[in-house]
């Protein structure tokens, strides 16, 4: 018996609303599928129905995360949005839960995953071209600076403004430190 798809859809954010309760209070690594259950208010065997296993469960929640980040990202391309706004519309983006994937609690391979989907937006906004010697190493830096910024600003409570944030990323991407610091 085929299951409509209503249904399929309900229980796979049952199932997604309680990795999300349990990746606020422990490791990604340490989730057990009978947790999973407990929480959503299923049995395993419903479990292994939608997921192979909390891999599986977890590779699902990153698709959905990384897909609606990579559609922002396209729509802000297509837009030709200042530097400014792009990230605030990223950032949009980023909600809780990219940041608790990110975080200690979250996947170690979530950021390679996020970096490669901001690659075009990073790449379309530095002031060098792809022919510039070791750009790989230059991407890998502003990638690394962004992200650990962003992280900061989360870990911090957001404590300053997305238009606030936007404009130091901008100014940090485009003339470096030392030109922010002496602003």
């Amino acid at each position: 018996m085929k299951k409509q798809p209503e249904v399929t859809e309900k229980t796979r954010r049952k199932f997604e609303e309680a990795f999300w309760t349990l990746v606020r209070e422990k490791p990604v690594s340490k989730i057990a599928v009978s947790e999973l259950t407990r929480r959503a208010g299923y049995n395993r065997s419903t479990f292994y129905e939608y997921f192979l296993d909390t891999d599986d469960l977890l590779t699902y929640v990153e698709a959905r995360l990384l897909e609606q980040l990579k559609q922002t990202i396209l729509q802000a391309l297509s837009e030709n949005h200042s530097l400014e706004v792009m990230f605030q519309l990223v950032f949009a983006t980023m909600n809780e839960k990219i940041y608790l994937l990110l975080g200690p609690n979250g996947d170690a391979s979530f950021l390679t995953k996020v970096q490669k989907e901001m690659l075009p937006f990073v790449e379309a906004h530095l002031p060098i071209s792809k022919d510039t010697p070791n750009f790989d190493y230059l991407i890998c830096f502003a990638n690394a600076a962004l992200f650990g910024l962003l992280q900061h600003w989360n870990e911090k409570g957001k404590d300053l403004s997305t238009e606030e944030m936007g404009a130091m990323m901008q100014e940090l991407v485009l003339h470096g430190l030392l030109a922010h610091v002496a602003m």
